[in-house]
């Protein structure tokens, strides 16, 4: 057994005490992101429940919760349209179309009309995407802008095309002065054409965390139970000498 304590097998049971350790607190890190997850769901769920407010009874201060429903009345710009490039649907390429939405008292929101294809902005799908002229009335959900927006160099479709809703740098490419919070458009009077593609809501369900946890507990396991066969065959060899 004293051979088990000279240098290198002290570092082989310290590295395996360390893998195991490394391994058991991944299993619970995953276990706390599923239950993160499971709290961020319900929040979601309670939020789309809500009947849909007036987004002008809202605080212009204080963003309402994400995934708030609001309905709001005003006339889209065309004219200063963006792409949120690198957006997929049912795994296809493409990005979301933004248009501006001017309200009566002069304020501008941005609005995710949906999804569009590659081709379109490429040019190859002439499909019509133009907004409805005139008064319009939407519903959608509420989302508050995102910081690090980066703005393309280079544009295929000839709109400005962005990483992100970040409401500075639409400010920044239009010239317009935005409201912090967006709205991904769920319907809309009138109704607009085949495209854009209103996007979805993302599936609310609880992820791939609780598998990865018992992946990682599994790991631990046998790493303890092979280690285990290892030195109980090395001692049989070592009696076997003696």
């Amino acid at each position: 057994m004293r051979r088990f304590f000279s240098f290198a097998w002290i570092l082989s049971h310290l590295f395996v005490l360390f893998m195991v350790v490394f391994m058991v607190n991944l299993g619970f890190w995953q276990l706390r992101r599923l239950d993160e997850r499971k709290a961020s769901n319900t929040e979601i769920r309670t939020a789309m429940a809500a009947d849909p407010v007036d987004f002008d009874s809202l605080s212009p201060t204080e963003p309402p919760p994400a995934y708030t429903p609001v309905v709001v009345s005003g006339q889209y710009d065309g004219s200063h349209e963006m792409l949120i490039a690198n957006r997929t649907f049912e795994s296809q390429s493409g990005s979301w179309l933004v248009t501006p939405l001017k309200l009566d008292d002069g304020r501008v929101i941005a609005v995710v009309r949906g999804w569009v294809p590659r081709l379109w902005v490429a040019g190859s799908d002439t499909r019509d995407a133009s907004a409805p002229s005139g008064r319009v009335t939407i519903e959608g959900l509420t989302f508050e802008s995102l910081a690090g927006g980066k703005v393309a160099s280079e544009s295929v479709a000839g709109l400005p095309e962005l990483n992100r809703m970040d409401a500075s740098r639409f400010d920044e490419v239009t010239g317009l002065s935005f409201e912090q919070t967006w709205i991904r458009l769920q319907a809309q009077v009138p109704e607009q054409g085949v495209l854009p593609v209103p996007v979805p809501v993302r599936d609310l369900d609880n992820g791939p965390h609780l598998s990865y946890a018992i992946q990682w507990f599994f790991f631990s396991t046998a790493t303890v139970v092979v280690y285990y066969l290892i030195l109980k065959r090395k001692s049989e060899e070592w009696a076997k000498e003696a």
